[in-house]
């Protein structure tokens, strides 16, 4: 891999981290709003409570369903719950 190769892989890298951070920030908020607790909202989101933990600390990168399980729990829409996401 040349240096821009790897420069552009460590840029992608860096903001898929970014994203992620932001994601689970936002998911905390909306949780926190709705006065559940992690174990709470694994429990109607059917995973283990260890899972919210790591996408709320951005350690885990969630598939659509589950984004989408997630929203349904939270009583929040698709739209609402990255409307606050930063380029």
């Amino acid at each position: 891999m040349d240096a821009y190769a790897l420069f552009l892989h460590t840029v992608r890298a860096m903001n898929k981290e970014r994203f992620l951070k932001q994601f689970g920030k936002r998911i905390a908020e909306v949780r926190k709003e709705r006065n559940l607790t992690q174990e709470e909202l694994a429990e109607l989101v059917n995973v283990h409570r260890t899972y919210i933990g790591f996408i709320e600390q951005g350690k885990r990168n969630p598939v659509i369903a589950n984004i989408y399980k997630i929203s349904k729990a939270l009583n929040v829409s698709l739209k609402d719950l990255f409307s606050t996401f930063e380029d």
